[in-house]
């Protein structure tokens, strides 16, 4: 089994992780809410977490597992990747494009401004800091199956371990659920992404 890696924050190795990440992630409920349209839908999905992946990439934690961990078919640089924020530092995200314009751009402003008021639902359920925030956990569909996003889920909790704090996500596919029961968290709870959007449950591991 490959090792779990920092990401070496070059052009490629920030495209691999937004790669890896729009390929998982394009089935979630929240991004299937955020971008219904099955035409533009690969490309929003991809253009928008590409801003959250280089602003972890500048100043968050982002866990690569590479390329051998795939046999055959496409080659894919970043089979699975973890983006971690470890206390309270803020990340540089892009004004240009940025978040929300994103949104604007393939939602129309309406629209955006009504997805935008639903996703600060995540900031108002946060709880109390210390803890190292899990935001994306992400595996390509061409590594799943293999143990990938427990190794790095477990790479984290190593360190968070080592920090004494614990470890804070949300995931909005239920089907995941069991999968973090199974590395150790407890649900705090659950809120809905309004005004029409998925829940999003609320996750918690303590070491």
């Amino acid at each position: 089994m490959s090792a779990v890696v920092p990401l070496d924050p070059t052009p490629l190795g920030v495209m691999g992780v937004r790669t890896a990440l729009a390929a998982a992630f394009i089935a979630d409920p929240m991004l299937q809410w955020l971008f219904p349209g099955p035409v533009l839908q690969a490309q929003a999905t991809a253009a928008w977490l590409g801003v959250f992946v280089e602003a972890y990439a500048a100043a968050g934690v982002v866990d690569i597992i590479g390329t051998d961990s795939v046999g055959g078919g496409q080659r894919v640089d970043v089979v699975g990747t973890a983006l971690w924020r470890l206390g309270e530092t803020s990340l540089p995200f892009s004004t240009l494009p940025s978040v929300g314009g994103l949104l604007a751009a393939f939602l129309g402003v309406a629209r955006a401004t009504e997805v935008g008021e639903g996703l600060r639902a995540f900031a108002d359920n946060k709880p109390s800091p210390p803890f190292h925030y899990l935001q994306f956990l992400a595996v390509h569909p061409q590594g799943q199956g293999k143990g990938l996003g427990r190794q790095l889920v477990l790479h984290g909790q190593h360190r968070a371990e080592r920090a004494g704090v614990g470890v804070y996500l949300e995931s909005t596919n239920p089907r995941n659920l069991a999968f973090y029961r199974s590395c150790g968290f407890e649900q705090l709870g659950q809120f809905t992404l309004a005004p029409d959007g998925p829940p999003a449950f609320r996750l918690w591991w303590q070491p």
